[in-house]
């Protein structure tokens, strides 16, 4: 039979064949972390998801000879093409075996979907937009067990991208960071300087306010990051969404909260990397996952620093500088040895300067692809 490529549509068996295609790609990959099933089919189901108010997709599998081989996604984000005044569909879910054809046939697909509906350009891989885990391809570095929320591929999907006609658009860093509970005479003098600036706090979270809190950093998202490149605003009900799995993962000492004179003008959002104690469930918190998952949670010494920001008429403060020894201090404190900061923007200079003031290593490059559809 010749190569055939299925929309999934509504089909349950098909998403079921969707989602399982990174057990076949991934099967003798050590470092690959499965995605948890439920999480997946959850932000498949166009009924509960919030994004799709907004967002119109279509899934596809690759099939040769009846057997499913590839998979892709491609989506049109209106929130994303509003505020950036661009005409832009987002493939994603990308994995396929290293097959030429079918790789070929896969992104024509969502190429195809992309300008039907009036695009000018598909950009990715994601899950699906920089809203979303898994954001961008990971092109140069060390090829280790990726961290929560980060993306991780076979090194031959970026010749596959390539031969298809994308091409860079930006490109993302990954930053190693060991913790430290002592700093430099100089380097430290400099913290404590701007830490100490005349009506500046920087606060953990507060718990028993969560919602509250939570809102606040939401805002601060929106505004800080609203010029950024990848930035798409998050309404209420995307945040909701999001936010509903938050208070399980974070813990108050790693989301910080920056206020001037009792006002909020910066944030940091830092979780432990679940991704160790997830890896060995291969997707599966049943039937004995979740007690796997609890006692695995324990042994967690690694972190990930998600988000930083600070309003654009307060970055000259010194405050991310603040924030980030603020997060190492509590890092060091609860026992985790180093952690990853990602993903930072190329051409973010301030925050790659900071980091590697701080001594860390940039270990992974992700890049960010696009093609003109029409």
């Amino acid at each position: 039979m010749a190569l055939e490529i299925e929309a999934v549509g509504t089909d349950k068996s098909a998403l079921n064949a969707f989602l399982q295609v990174p057990y076949r790609i991934y099967r003798d990959d050590a470092n690959y972390v499965f995605p948890l099933l439920n999480e997946m089919k959850h932000f498949h189901d166009k009924n509960k998801n919030p994004f799709y108010n907004h967002a119109e997709s279509e899934l596809w599998l690759a099939r040769h000879d009846g057997q499913v081989i590839g998979r892709i996604g491609a989506c049109v984000d209106q929130y994303n093409n509003q505020h950036w005044n661009e005409k832009v569909g987002f493939f994603g879910f990308y994995e396929v075996d290293d097959d030429a054809e079918a790789a070929a046939a896969l992104l024509q697909t969502a190429s195809d979907w992309i300008a039907a509906r009036g695009m000018d350009l598909m950009r990715g891989p994601g899950c699906f937009t920089s809203n979303h885990d898994g954001y961008g391809l990971q092109v140069d570095g060390q090829f280790t067990r990726p961290v929560i929320g980060m993306p991780y591929n076979p090194r031959y999907y970026e010749q596959q991208l390539e031969t298809f006609g994308l091409a860079g658009c930006k490109d993302l860093f990954a930053w190693h960071l060991e913790t430290r509970g002592e700093f430099p005479d100089k380097m430290q003098r400099l913290i404590d300087r701007i830490a100490g600036r005349p009506g500046l706090v920087i606060r953990p979270m507060n718990m028993k306010k969560f919602i509250e809190d939570a809102s606040i950093v939401r805002d601060l998202y929106n505004k800080c990051w609203s010029q950024n490149w990848g930035f798409i605003p998050l309404d209420d009900e995307d945040f909701a969404y999001m936010a509903k799995d938050m208070k399980s993962m974070v813990d108050a000492d790693f989301l910080l909260v920056a206020e001037l004179d009792g006002e909020p003008i910066g944030f940091s959002l830092t979780v432990p990397d679940f991704n160790q104690a997830t890896q060995s469930l291969k997707g599966n918190l049943l039937p004995f996952g979740w007690l796997k998952f609890l006692l695995a949670k324990r042994k967690i010494n690694y972190a990930r620093t998600i988000l930083m920001g600070v309003l654009p008429e307060h970055r000259k403060l010194g405050i991310d500088i603040v924030m980030v020894f603020k997060t190492m201090q509590a890092a060091f404190n609860k026992g985790i040895t180093a952690g990853e900061c990602s993903w930072i923007l190329a051409d973010n200079a301030p925050m790659n300067r900071i980091l590697e003031g701080y001594g860390a290593d940039r270990y992974k490059t992700f890049r960010v692809y696009e093609k003109a559809v029409r």
